[in-house]
């Protein structure tokens, strides 16, 4: 291919494949009895009035192309079911289509939109089964005020719905208007920072949508799973990878329907005992959490063929775990088996999941002051004369106790308990250790990782910030006389 000044072009269209930048669609015509029209990657920017689509199209292809606007000529189809506009620059699309009541999927994905198409929600398409929104990222531009509003007055009747990606954010109560939604996807795997931030989960707006039976939620920043999630009743499948989850309440073991559950890039530390309850489960990821311990109640699921481990914490698993079909052990803190079914069942697990390692999890060392310690009747003696000196000071220091004293100036003078040299801290046991690590993670605050107890804290802030009384006129003045 050459340009205009006769060199060589080594540039091809990314969009064209190899074909010509540009079509003339002066001349576009098809016979009649057409019903499938594919002019995707065309580079198309416009669609001329004169142009002709057959009587009878069903499925029209027009991705890939520089569309500002849906052309005329295609709102006037009255027969078209399928129609995909995506990776366009399509940024409104509000008027209402000739197809209205007969299209059944729509793929508006990768466009510009500056808000969702008005005429699906207001004319609530009846044959509409699969509406595709997914990467619009100026999506929620124009709901701010009474706009948003007036979307929640109406309701989407399609069956699967895609709005991943979409920056909902603060805007994440316009899925309580899929109310008939089976299928919805508001997260993807991919990391992006226009993803939809739900934080946890069922969220507003999401609780409108109980009828629901498969859910992805991936990578949409959530770390708390709420007690009601159970409202799904009829979830089949759910993701819930790429998130901050730390735990599973109990009331995630009453989804009995579940079959697949997909946990996998978690902080998970365990699961709830009561998993036993979801008889019809047959895959669980959790691979790539924390997991330090695995309930034997979890192989109770009749329906369990599928299990992946990769990447926990876990320093031993129950022998029945072999049992499953597909299974990865490895990276955890335990040798990894080397028989040959287990083998088999590893590598179909890693048809789809590259980049991963085989053996065991390196242990990362400690520093000293934070390596396990085990306590003996010498170091139980050493904290019982570090408690004993601790209340001597606290004797020695304290302020003056008697009623009669509360006027004197030392009374008021704050105190505090000194901590002598020799009364170095002891050694942190493996829990206090755990916890600890866990604080800092930000995962929780548990009462067992105060050093002190909590009383003793809030007696030495009294101590410190003692209350003023101020003396109001009149308060103690005697004007009694002598005589009286």
């Amino acid at each position: 291919m050459e340009t205009t000044d006769g060199k060589p072009n080594s540039k091809k269209n990314r969009h064209c494949n190899g074909i010509a930048k540009k079509i003339d669609t002066t001349f576009l015509q098809w016979a009649e009895h057409i019903t499938d029209i594919d002019i995707s990657n065309k580079n198309l920017k416009c669609l001329p009035d004169n142009v002709q689509f057959p009587p009878n199209v069903y499925n029209l292809n027009l991705s890939h192309n520089l569309f500002i606007e849906v052309p005329n000529v295609v709102l006037k189809l009255d027969k078209l079911k399928n129609l995909d506009l995506s990776y366009n620059n399509i940024t409104y699309f509000d008027d209402t289509p000739s197809f209205c009541h007969t299209i059944e999927t729509l793929n508006l994905a990768y466009n510009h939109l500056a808000s969702p198409p008005y005429w699906i929600w207001v004319n609530s398409p009846k044959n509409l089964v699969e509406l595709n929104l997914n990467c619009n990222i100026n999506i929620t531009e124009s709901l701010v005020n009474i706009y948003l509003d007036e979307f929640l007055k109406y309701s989407v009747k399609a069956k699967t719905i895609k709005i991943a990606n979409c920056q909902l954010r603060n805007y994440v109560e316009i899925l309580s208007t899929f109310t008939g939604v089976k299928s919805l996807e508001v997260g993807i795997s991919s990391i992006s920072s226009f993803s939809n931030r739900l934080e946890e989960v069922p969220c507003i707006g999401l609780d409108k949508c109980c009828d629901i039976e498969r859910l992805n939620l991936s990578n949409t920043q959530i770390f708390n799973i709420k007690k009601n999630i159970d409202i799904f009743k009829n979830l089949v499948e759910i993701n819930l990878s790429m998130n901050d989850i730390g735990e599973l309440p109990q009331e995630f073991c009453n989804l009995e329907k579940l079959e697949i559950c997909v946990l996998s890039f978690n902080r998970l530390l365990y699961l709830p005992e009561e998993i036993f309850k979801l008889k019809k489960l047959r895959q669980l990821h959790l691979d790539n959490n924390e997991l330090c311990v695995l309930p034997e109640s979890v192989f109770e699921c009749e329906s369990l063929k599928y299990v992946d481990l990769y990447n926990n914490g876990l320093y031993e698993v129950p022998e029945v775990i072999l049992n499953v079909n597909e299974l990865d052990l490895a990276q955890n803190f335990f040798d990894e088996p080397e028989d040959e079914e287990y083998l088999q069942k590893k590598e179909i697990i890693r048809i789809n999941a590259t980049d991963r390692y085989n053996g065991r999890k390196v242990e990362q060392e400690r520093p000293d002051s934070e390596h396990s310690y085990c306590s003996t009747d010498d170091d139980e003696e050493f904290l019982k004369s570090i408690e004993e000196n601790k209340a001597k000071d606290c004797q020695q220091y304290d302020p003056p106790s008697s009623p009669e004293d509360w006027d004197s100036d030392e009374y008021w003078v704050p105190c505090f308990t000194l901590v002598l040299p020799h009364c170095a801290s002891p050694p942190v046991s493996p829990w206090m250790y755990y916890i600890k690590q866990k604080m800092a993670e930000g995962n929780f605050c548990p009462v067992d990782a105060h050093t002190e107890p909590i009383m003793e804290l809030v007696k030495y802030q009294n101590k410190c910030n003692p209350k003023v009384c101020v003396e109001e006129e009149g308060q103690f003045d005697d004007y009694s006389d002598d005589d009286s």
